[in-house]
């Protein structure tokens, strides 16, 4: 694994998880920020990366731009994993800024699913599962109440999000298990203590780890890329990976093998 990223690894326990996706793995990606500094070689490190990993979903939690909408470089990437695994994304700020949907229609062409107030349905039988994915929050592209009204009322549900600072009114909801996030970036530069000096609108609350949020847990991941000027210190970059368990609580726990 290259010096530049961490891989933290999770255990997920889950209360009435089926069968179905028992021992499932998620890998977490989100603002990989494709840019001068995030190029084609670092995505490469990156795809090797994650080929050393076994997991069964990606989710990509949004950013996947920089101030761009030329994404050769992310199709190539992202080409690469769409016929092993479900890929699933929900946009983020700069995304939308990048063109949105337009921009992103060669991914979606590929496989990549975007979850767009919409999901993902792992049910089989009479054992039911989702992957929930809201709309930019920052852009005012959620809705919650439509996502809602199309999602079953039965089965764990897990939510992906670009914003972690939502959580509150998420898990207000009493629908979701988990919220998935990035758009802090983790804080990107951390003082001691763990204080960041600079953090975005909606990423202030929840910038980096684990949170629990009324009956809700959050993960915001720190993410793959850098925001101008390009540095990161006490932060470094991060690809997350859980793996769901059925148990009585929930819980949330560093995996002993990371």
């Amino acid at each position: 694994m290259p010096n530049w990223i961490e891989k933290t690894e999770w255990d997920v326990g889950v209360k009435g998880l089926p069968q179905i996706v028992n021992g499932l793995s998620l890998v977490h990606l989100t603002d990989i920020h494709l840019s001068e500094w995030m190029t084609s070689d670092r995505l490469e490190e990156i795809k090797t990366t994650l080929d050393a990993m076994s997991f069964d979903v990606m989710v990509v939690t949004g950013d996947l731009t920089y101030h761009t909408s030329e994404i050769k470089d992310l199709i190539t990437f992202f080409k690469h994993f769409v016929d092993r695994v479900p890929v699933l994304m929900v946009m983020g700020n700069h995304d939308i800024w990048d063109g949105g949907e337009y921009t992103f229609k060669p991914l979606f062409d590929l496989g990549v699913q975007l979850l767009q107030n919409d999901f993902y349905d792992f049910s089989v039988g009479d054992e039911h599962f989702y992957i929930a994915g809201l709309g930019c929050v920052y852009e005012s592209q959620d809705d919650m109440h439509y996502l809602l009204s199309r999602l079953p009322e039965d089965g764990p549900a897990l939510l992906m999000v670009h914003e972690p600072d939502v959580a509150p009114e998420c898990a207000s909801t009493k629908r979701f298990f988990l919220q998935l996030s990035g758009h802090s970036h983790g804080g990107q530069v951390c003082l001691p203590g763990g204080y960041s000096p600079v953090l975005p609108w909606l990423g202030q609350k929840f910038p980096r780890g684990f949170y629990q949020v009324d009956d809700m847990m959050l993960y915001t991941c720190r993410g793959l890329g850098r925001s101008k000027p390009y540095i990161r210190i006490n932060c470094p970059e991060e690809v997350a990976i859980y793996h769901l368990k059925p148990s009585d609580q929930s819980y949330f726990i560093l995996h002993k093998d990371a």
